[in-house]
C-alpha cells in the first residue's frame, strides 16, 4: 500500500495531477493533496506518506523546506521536486536534501509516472527485504535457546568455528562473553536415581529445570551460558559481573567464594524441589574462547574418572594428584564373557554378570569410565552372539530396549537391567534359533529357483518341489528370512540378467527368456524399475 502526497500552491495543478493520472496502475493506493506547505506539514505529521511530489516555490513554507523537515524528522519519504525555474541553486539544494528526482515544469505525464513507478518498485523491494529480515529475526528469536546451546557445543568441542563467525554469533545472540576474559566451566551430573525412575521425556524436563534453577541463582552475579552435553550432563560457563553489569577479566577471591555458596544452594534446591541430588564438577578458570576446549576435555576426564559423589562439588585436581584408572578386573578374568556366550550356559553367564556388576556397584561406585567400559564389553559380546546366529541385535531385542540403551551407562543398576533384558531376548529360542530343518528348507527353495529361473517359477511349483502347501511355504519363508518369496525371485532374476548383460553377448530377447520373462517389453520395464536404466544402457555402461 503506497501513499502519495501532491503539494502545490496552484490548486488546479494539484487537482489535475491527483485526478487525471492513472496512479492505481502504478501501485499508488492512497492520494493526499495540499495547496500550501503548511497543510502538507500537517498531513506528513499525521499520515504515513511514501512519496512526496512538491513544487519548490510556494508562499510560506517552500518545497525545499518541506523536504528539509522530512529529513530532520527522519521520515522515510521519497521526494520529487517540481519547479518552473531552471536555476542551478535549486538543483544544488535538491541534491543536498537527497531529493530523488528534480523536474522542470511542465513535466510530461509519462516522465513523472516513470519516476513514480521506479520509486514504487524500490519501496516494494525494500518492504519485501524488511519482511524477510523481520521473519528471519523472529525465527532466530524463537530458536534462540537452541542456537545458543549449539554454539556453546561448537566452542566446547572446537569444531572449527572461526573467530569471525564466533564474534558475529556472540553479537547476534547477545551472549556477553568477551575474548580474553576468564570463565569458570561447571558440569552438573544428575543422580542416577533420575535415570532409573524416569523416561527420556521426563529427563529433559528435569535437565531444563536444573538449568533454570542455575540461571536464577547465578544470573545476579554472573553471566551464564549453558547447554546439555552429548553425554547427558549439563555444562555451564560462568563469567563474573562487575557493579555496572559489565564483565570482570579475572576471578577474585570474593567471586570464588560467592560462586561456591551459590553452587551449594543449587544442590539444596534440586534436592528440595526435584527430590534428587546432583554432583557438580568445576574446572579451573579458563580464558575465553582459546582455553575452553582444553578445559572441557579436562572436565570430561574428571567426570569420567570420578566415582558417584552425590551432593558434592568436585574441583579440578592439582597437577599430579589425578587418580590412575584401572580396568574392571571381573571383565577380563576367565572365563571370558564372550566365551560363555559360545557355551550358552545361562547359569555361568548369570554368575559372570553378577561378578561384573558387584565390582561396578561396590569397588568402583558407578564410575562413569568403568560403566562405559562394561557397557562396551557387554554390547560387543551380545552383538557377537546375535551375529553368530545370523541375526541383527536390534531385530532381536526390539526398539524399546534400544531406547533404554541410551540411559544404560548412567548407573550400574540401569546397565544391569538393560543387560538382563538383552540376555533374555538372546536366549529366547523362538526369536534367535533357526533350526537345521529351516535352514535346509531355505537352501532347497533357493536351489530350485536358481535351477528353474528360465521357467515360469510360481509359488505352487516351488511348494511342490519341497512337498509343502504353497500358502504355508510363503508364510514360513517370510518368518525365517524376513523377505517375501516373490521379492527373492525378482532379485534372483535381476541379478542373473545383470550378469548376462555384463558377461555374455546374448541379445535382449534371449536374456528375457533365460530369466523367465515371456515379453521383452515386460523384462525391460522391470529391469529399468529395479536398476534405474534400461538393459541396453546398462550394457553400454
Amino acid at each position: 500500500m503506497i501513499s502519495l502526497l501532491i503539494v502545490d500552491d496552484q490548486k488546479h495543478q494539484v487537482d489535475s495531477l491527483a485526478t487525471t493520472m492513472p496512479w492505481e496502475q502504478y501501485g499508488i493506493s492512497q492520494i493526499h493533496t495540499a495547496y500550501s506547505g503548511q497543510v502538507a506539514l500537517e498531513i506528513i505529521r499525521t499520515h504515513a506518506i511514501d512519496i512526496l511530489i512538491t513544487d519548490i516555490r510556494m508562499p510560506g513554507i517552500s518545497g525545499l523546506e518541506l523536504i528539509q523537515f522530512v529529513n530532520e524528522q527522519k521520515k522515510n519519504i521519497d521526494c520529487i521536486l517540481l519547479t518552473g525555474y531552471a536555476e542551478f541553486e535549486y538543483a544544488k539544494q535538491a541534491i543536498e536534501l537527497h531529493a530523488i528526482y528534480y523536474f522542470i515544469k511542465p513535466v510530461r505525464d509519462e516522465v513523472l509516472l516513470d519516476a513514480v513507478s521506479k520509486i514504487v518498485d524500490k519501496r516494494q523491494n525494500e518492504r519485501k527485504q524488511h519482511q524477510i529480515f523481520e521473519y528471519a529475526t523472529s525465527i532466530v528469536h524463537q530458536n534462540l535457546p537452541l542456537l545458543k546451546e549449539n554454539l556453546l557445543l561448537d566452542v566446547l568441542q572446537n569444531t572449527g568455528i572461526s573467530m569471525n563467525q564466533l564474534t558475529e554469533k556472540l553479537d547476534m545472540y547477545r551472549i556477553p562473553f568477551p575474548y580474553g576474559h576468564q570463565v569458570k566451566m561447571v558440569a552438573i551430573k544428575l543422580d542416577p536415581y533420575f535415570y532409573e525412575s524416569y523416561g527420556a521425556a521426563d529427563m529433559k524436563l528435569f535437565q531444563f529445570a536444573v538449568l533454570n534453577m542455575a540461571e536464577e541463582l547465578f544470573s545476579v552475579s554472573y553471566h551464564i551460558w549453558g547447554c546439555k552435553a552429548p553425554q547427558g550432563h549439563l555444562i555451564m560457563l560462568l563469567l563474573p559481573k562487575t557493579k555496572d553489569e559489565e564483565t570482570a577479566i579475572h576471578w577474585n577471591d570474593e567471586q570464588e567464594h560467592n560462586w561456591l555458596t551459590l553452587a551449594n544452594r543449587l544442590t539444596e534446591n534440586v534436592d528440595y524441589y526435584l527430590k534428587g541430588q546432583i554432583t557438580t564438577y568445576v574446572a579451573n578458570p579458563a580464558q575465553f574462547p582459546e582455553e575452553i576446549p582444553a578445559a572441557y576435555s579436562s572436565l570430561l576426564s574428571m567426570l569420567m574418572k570420578s566415582n558417584q559423589q552425590r551432593g558434592m562439588i568436585i574441583s579440578a585436581p592439582q597437577l599430579g594428584t589425578d587418580r590412575a584408572m584401572k580396568p574392571l578386573r571381573s571383565l577380563y578374568e576367565q572365563p571370558l564373557l564372550i566365551r560363555l556366550m559360545d557355551t550358552r550356559d545361562r547359569e555361568k553367564l548369570n554368575h559372570k554378570l553378577s561378578d561384573i556388576f558387584s565390582e561396578l556397584e561396590h569397588s568402583q561406585s558407578d564410575s562413569q569410565a568403568h560403566l562405559r567400559e562394561a557397557y562396551l564389553h557387554l554390547l560387543s559380546s551380545f552383538t557377537y552372539l546375535a551375529h553368530k546366529n545370523g541375526k541383527v541385535l536390534e531385530d532381536i531385542v526390539g526398539s524399546a530396549s534400544s531406547r533404554a540403551e541410551h540411559n544404560a551407562i548412567h548407573s550400574a543398576k540401569l546397565l544391569k537391567t538393560w543387560s538382563l533384558v538383552i540376555l533374555d531376548a538372546l536366549f529366547d529360542e523362538g526369536s534367535l534359533q533357526i533350526d537345521d530343518n529351516h535352514r535346509q528348507l531355505v537352501n532347497k527353495v533357493h536351489s530350485y529357483i536358481e535351477q528353474n529361473l528360465g521357467e515360469d517359477v510360481t509359488l505352487q511349483s516351488i511348494g511342490d518341489s519341497v512337498y509343502l502347501n504353497a500358502i504355508y511355504l510363503s508364510q514360513i519363508y517370510k518368518e525365517i528370512t524376513g523377505e517375501n518369496l516373490s521379492e527373492y525371485i525378482l532379485r534372483a532374476r535381476m541379478e542373473k540378467a545383470k550378469i548376462l548383460l555384463e558377461q555374455s553377448s546374448f541379445r535382449i530377447y534371449e536374456i528375457t527368456e533365460r530369466v523367465g520373462y515371456q515379453s521383452s517389453q515386460h523384462f525391460i520395464r522391470t529391469f529399468k524399475k529395479y536398476y534405474g536404466v534400461t538393459p541396453e544402457i546398462y550394457r553400454k555402461r
